[in-house]
């Protein structure tokens, strides 16, 4: 074969390899002539094997991250899905279940007490089967494995994610109380997420309208950043709130109550609902800030039965805030004090009442005697108002001066006649919440028909009695000039009596003899007043 004709000779062979090692050479050449020229180059593949390499560590993290999270998951599934497990709770006050599901009281009796049915009162949960204190987190309970250290005393322990929680309860019997801490003990900080505790209680189903307003029903108490806010249930409609800064959250009725009083470190918030298709009213406190580090440390104290006042008072002013006694609670509770010192002698809460009432009264008689004599002036000197008033009927600012002149000259006061009426109100008004709200006269029988003076009359005796007395009353007192306004005065007993219907048959009693009381007391100035015109 030609070597003229061959692709591949030794010059084309020697040309390629001169070629290869001039481009290395420049190569080598320009790069220790311009090293700077290298950089960027170096730069970039530098950059690229740190992204590269970022982007494996986030890929790793990830996936740890998910890993953690569905262990987490799988550790609260695991949880929910774990059986329940009851303990029972027998003392001389109460009898409920601890339920290892949220570590709460399930169907609390209270011993002592029972309804209108005779049936014990209960606290309980129909719809969501979850017990009262129950534990929750993000709104699921936590199941505990629970153990029975004392016969009140009960430690349970839960894993949430890669977080040990212990929950501890003493229930102390003689006044009704749980002492409640939930606390982290191994793990990291639980997310933030909202560590829940829950009550729950059943609404009563008691309809109201403006003549027949009911005194029994249930509502939420809530002390949250200083200030009370109290909410009647409406049984028709739909109510949710949430509040900040809460240290107490309860549901109860007129006479019982659950409440939740927080002790810890950091303030919870708290949230009330009621939806009527659940006929269950529920309050919570919870705390949203756990994730940002260090152990969680959370302690109630709980109350489960009766709004007892001595009760209370033993556990504190804010306890005490349950029994509703209106604003002129300063007066209430002296006056509950006189009518358990009275029951203490007598043993008869009707029998109380009745001597309690006669002793406000005597107590107001000099003030009602004082008004007496006012209204007998004003009465004296009406021919010659009516005179003025003819006189300067043009000219009403000299009537308002002749009439002042006239009052000063006679002694005469108009306000002197209402003076009583002003002062009775307080004291009327907290007689009137200590009758309607102290759970001491709940079912407590006075005589005959009346077996409990906490619920209205059955037969409507004592309203009847007492609107056909308040009619005698105003027949006694004097008849007011105004024609219209004479007519308004007679439907007054009426309307009283439709009014006295649903009250408690305590109150009624206390209206019927202080109605008694003041009817005599008219015949005694109206004969006083006979024998000055003889």
């Amino acid at each position: 074969m030609d070597d003229n004709n061959n692709f591949m000779d030794k010059n084309t062979i020697l040309a390629i390899a001169l070629s290869i090692l001039f481009f290395v050479g420049w190569q080598y050449y320009v790069s220790k002539k311009y090293p700077e020229a290298q950089e960027p180059k170096k730069e970039q593949v530098a950059k690229a094997n740190n992204k590269a390499a970022i982007q494996e560590k986030e890929d790793s993290t990830e996936a740890t991250r998910s890993e953690v999270e569905k262990n987490s998951q799988k550790s609260v599934e695991n949880s929910v899905n774990q059986s329940e497990h009851l303990f029972d709770i027998d003392n001389e006050n109460f009898q409920a279940s601890l339920s290892s599901k949220g570590m709460s009281l399930k169907q609390v009796v209270l011993k002592n007490y029972s309804d209108r049915d005779e049936n014990n009162i209960r606290f309980h949960n129909h719809t969501k089967d979850i017990g009262n204190f129950a534990t929750l987190y993000n709104n699921e309970p936590v199941y505990f494995s629970v153990e029975k250290k004392a016969k009140d005393h009960f430690v349970g322990r839960a894993q949430v994610g890669e977080q040990t929680i212990q929950k501890e309860i003493r229930i102390n019997p003689q006044n009704y109380t749980l002492d409640v801490s939930v606390v982290t003990v191994s793990g990291n900080p639980l997310p933030a997420e909202k560590l829940e505790t829950q009550l729950s209680n059943k609404v009563l189903k008691i309809k109201t309208s403006m003549f027949t307003p009911a005194y029994e029903g249930t509502e939420f108490f809530t002390i949250t950043d200083g200030s009370e806010e109290r909410e009647r249930i409406d049984i028709d409609t739909k109510y949710s709130e949430s509040f900040k800064k809460t240290t107490m959250s309860s549901v109860g009725t007129q006479y019982f109550a659950i409440a939740l009083r927080d002790e810890s470190d950091l303030m919870p918030q708290s949230r009330v609902y009621f939806d009527p298709s659940e006929e269950v009213a529920y309050a919570s406190l919870f705390h949203e800030t756990l994730g940002q580090g260090g152990k969680t440390n959370i302690q109630y104290k709980g109350f489960i039965g009766p709004k007892q006042y001595d009760i209370l008072k033993t556990l504190g002013p804010q306890f005490v805030e349950l029994i509703d006694y209106g604003m002129f609670s300063i007066l209430s509770k002296p006056i509950l004090r006189m009518l358990k010192w009275l029951y203490g002698l007598l043993s008869n809460w009707g029998l109380a009442i009745i001597l309690l009432t006669v002793f406000i009264r005597m107590l107001l008689l000099p003030i009602n005697i004082s008004s007496y004599k006012s209204m007998k002036k004003m009465q004296k000197i009406q021919p010659q108002l009516k005179a003025i008033k003819e006189k300067y009927k043009d000219d009403p600012q000299r009537v308002n001066q002749e009439t002042m002149a006239l009052m000063k000259q006679e002694k005469a006061n108009p306000i002197g006649g209402c003076l009583p009426m002003l002062l009775q109100l307080p004291v009327f008004l907290a007689l009137y919440s200590v009758l309607g709200q102290s759970v001491e006269l709940y079912k407590s029988p006075f005589i005959f028909w009346i077996q409990d003076l906490s619920y209205q009359d059955p037969f409507f005796v004592l309203p009847v009695a007492v609107g056909a007395l308040y009619f005698v009353q105003m027949s006694l007192s004097p008849t007011p000039m105004d024609p219209a306004q004479a007519k308004v005065m007679k439907f007054i007993p009426l309307l009283f009596c439709f009014f006295m219907i649903t009250v408690p048959s305590g109150l009624t009693l206390y209206f019927f003899v202080n109605t008694v009381f003041g009817i005599g007391q008219q015949f005694i100035f109206q004969r006083e007043k006979r024998k000055a015109a003889a």
